[in-house]
Formats: structure tokens, C-alpha cells, sequence
């Protein structure tokens, strides 16, 4: 299978947006509004400690209550409208994307049809387009959201106390390695799952297809064991995957700890030492949490989109094939023509080493009726597909 970049895949993928960007714009910003009060609340946080309980100030109190309620009702808006648009984004996309690849399919050679199964085709317009929503919209309302709180967060933490920010972002390089680690053996892991998929697919349509064969010749407990083989083959392919994911994330959490664990001790002494109040190295660490779910998030985002690609590698593979019979840029419409047919010297070989026919000639006046004649293999077959052009021939010609 050809391998793409994984930046041009995302971004040839993003191509379909451009007809619902102003869309996409609006839940781009209901998703950055709603991140945005996650960076809020620390600050009412760190007023209620130093203010509030400091002074016995009732009335700020109250103020920040009625902030909270109305932030919330607000969140609640904001994320009604993302989760809508980007829903409505996201499956306009994987219909577009679907209906180019069977637009595609439909101008493709028979060649094609005779070196892919019905089954694989069938997975690459069903479960490799689906996989691919995931990639588009899911994980680009989590990216925007998480980033939002990643930056908010960092810059509030600036802000606050710049000495223990640089400590904090100590662990950075530690995470950019490791979710580069994993990420490139997420999308391996992807293409096997997508292969494996397709191959169930691809049994099942045989199967069912061809269930009165099978019944005839008692052979189901035959195909039992080939689905059990394809089945157990997936589940293995799903769980590598699983144990990728399962092992990155604890990975980031760790770090995150190392990260808490320096503000906690650092930040303590700050305060012992009369550098930072109380209620700022409680903002200061609850944007650190702030901090490290998103980066865990995002780490977790860059898997998923890694493993999405896997499909849409498929998808583009697909696309990009090219059909074998062309029509010449000269091209002329078939002018009425008497039906008189003419094979000169005619050769074809569906594969170079095993030619169908070889110095062919045939001509067929009109309303003759000609039979062939011959054993399985003789090329029949292949006289029927090459006179409406289904293939194109390896040398001579068909005329009309």
C-alpha cells in the first residue's frame, strides 16, 4: 500500500471543509469560548482565598457566585453550538468524501474490479470513510477546546508566578518524544486494523454471496473457521492498538505528576517565603491540571488522528488510481456507424506473463451471428470484454 505524509493526508482531508468554513468558523469559536472558561474559574478561585476569606468581603462573594452561574449557563450554550455544527460539518464531509470515491470508482477500469475484492471495495466506501469523521470532526473539537485551555492556562501560570512556569515546562520535551514514539506505531497499528476490517468484509460478502454454493458442497463448517481466522486476526490487530493507547497515556499522566509534584514543593516554599499568596499557588495549580489534561488530551487526539489516517490513506489510494483504458485527448464521438466489427491482429494478456489471445483477427459483417467455440481459457471471455472496450488491447486493433 502506498505510504502518504501525515500532514498532506490531514491536509487534503481538510480540503473538504472549505464549502461549511463559515460553519466550521462559527463552531470554531462556540469551541474557544467554551474552553475559555475553563481558564476562568482558577481566578474567581484565587479572589474568593485572597479576597473573600481574607477580608470577609460578602459582597465580592456573592459577585463571584452570580459569575460562576452565569459563566456556566454560557458553557452551556457555547457547547450545544459546537457539538450541532461540528456534528453537521463532520457528516457533510464524510458524504462528500464518500460520494467522490464512488464518483471515482464508477470511472475506474475493469482491472481494477478483477485485482480488488467486492469486500474491500465495499469497507473503503463504509468503514475507512466513517473512520475518517473521527479524524475531521471529533478530534478537531477536542484539539481547538484542549488548546484553547493549553494556552489560557500557560499564560495565566506566566502571569501568576513566571519562575515556576519555567519549571513546569521542564517535562515539555519529555512529552513531544514520547507522543512521536507512539504516534508513528498508532498509524501502523491503524493500517493493520483497516486491512483486517476489510478482509472481514470481504469474506462476508463471499459468503453470503454464495451461500446456496456452500450449502450445496456442505461446507460451512469450512467458512465458520475462515471467519473465526479473519475475526481473531481483527481482534489482534484492535488490541495492538489498544496496548499503543494504553501505554502512551500513563506515559503523559507521569509526567504531569513530576510537573504537580514541583509546583506543590516550589510553590510551598514561595509562599512560606512570602513570594506568592496562597490563593495564587491554588490558581497556579489548578492551571497546571488545567495544563496537564490537555496535554494528555491532545496526546490522546494525535493517536486517534494517527490511527484515522491509516484510513484515509486507503481512501486517497483509491482516488488516486488511475483507470487503464483512457480516451485519447483527441477523442471523436462515434459517428452512426453499420455494425460492421473487425479484430486486426489482436493480442491481450491480462498479466504480461500469461497472454489471452495472441494475433487475433476476427471481422463480423452486419446482422452475421458468429459463435466461438472452445475450452475454459480459450479467450472467449475475452473477445466479449474487449469489443465494448472494458479493456483496452496489448496490441493491434478493434474497429468499427
Amino acid at each position: 500500500m502506498k505510504q502518504y505524509n501525515s500532514w498532506q493526508s490531514y491536509k487534503r482531508l481538510l480540503m473538504f471543509i472549505k464549502p461549511y468554513k463559515m460553519r466550521l468558523v462559527v463552531a470554531v469559536i462556540c469551541m474557544a469560548l467554551s474552553g475559555a472558561s475553563n481558564v476562568v474559574v482558577p481566578w474567581l478561585i484565587k479572589d474568593v482565598i485572597d479576597k473573600v476569606l481574607a477580608n470577609k468581603d460578602i459582597y465580592t462573594l456573592n459577585l463571584i457566585v452570580i459569575g460562576i452561574l452565569v459563566l456556566f449557563l454560557l458553557r452551556g450554550f457555547f457547547y450545544f453550538g459546537q457539538k450541532y455544527l461540528m456534528s453537521f460539518v463532520g457528516q457533510k464531509i464524510v458524504n462528500d468524501i464518500r460520494e467522490t470515491l464512488y464518483r471515482h470508482l464508477q470511472t475506474l477500469s475493469l482491472s481494477y474490479f478483477d485485482k480488488h475484492k467486492t469486500g474491500n471495495i465495499m469497507s473503503n466506501l463504509t468503514n475507512d470513510v466513517t473512520a475518517l469523521q473521527t479524524a475531521i470532526a471529533g478530534n478537531l473539537i477536542s484539539f481547538v477546546q484542549e488548546a484553547v485551555i493549553l494556552v489560557g492556562s500557560l499564560g495565566s501560570m506566566l502571569f501568576l508566578y513566571w519562575k515556576l512556569t519555567l519549571l513546569t515546562l521542564v517535562i515539555v520535551p519529555l512529552v513531544v518524544f514520547t507522543i512521536n514514539f507512539f504516534g508513528s506505531r498508532l498509524r501502523r497499528a491503524g493500517h493493520d486494523v483497516q486491512g483486517k476490517m476489510a478482509d472481514i468484509t470481504s469474506l462476508l460478502e463471499e459468503a453470503i454471496s454464495g451461500i446456496r454454493i456452500i450449502r450445496s458442497f456442505n461446507r460451512e463448517d469450512f467458512e465458520i473457521r475462515r471467519f473465526m481466522v479473519q475475526n481473531d486476526r481483527n481482534f489482534w490487530a484492535l488490541m495492538t492498538t489498544t496496548k499503543l493507547t494504553a501505554l502512551l497515556t500513563p506515559f503523559i499522566q507521569f509526567f504531569a505528576a513530576i510537573a504537580v509534584t514541583g509546583i506543590i514543593w516550589y510553590g510551598g516554599m514561595s509562599v512560606i517565603d512570602g513570594e506568592m499568596t496562597a490563593g495564587a499557588l491554588i490558581a497556579f495549580l489548578i492551571y497546571a491540571i488545567n495544563l496537564a489534561n490537555p496535554v494528555r488530551r491532545i496526546s490522546e487526539i494525535y493517536g486517534d488522528i494517527q490511527k484515522s489516517l491509516a484510513a484515509a490513506d486507503r481512501v486517497f489510494e483509491t482516488i488516486d488510481t488511475e483507470p487503464d483504458v483512457k480516451e485519447k485527448p483527441d477523442a471523436i464521438v462515434l459517428p452512426p456507424v453499420k455494425g460492421e466489427v473487425e479484430f486486426n491482429h489482436v493480442s491481450f494478456a491480462y498479466d504480461k506473463d500469461h497472454p489471452a489471445l495472441t494475433d487475433f483477427n476476427l471481422k463480423v459483417a452486419p446482422g452475421e451471428v458468429v459463435a466461438l467455440v472452445g475450452p475454459s481459457g480459450a479467450g472467449k471471455s475475452t473477445v466479449a470484454n474487449l469489443l465494448p472496450r472494458f479493456y483496452d488491447v496489448t496490441g493491434g486493433s478493434i474497429s468499427l
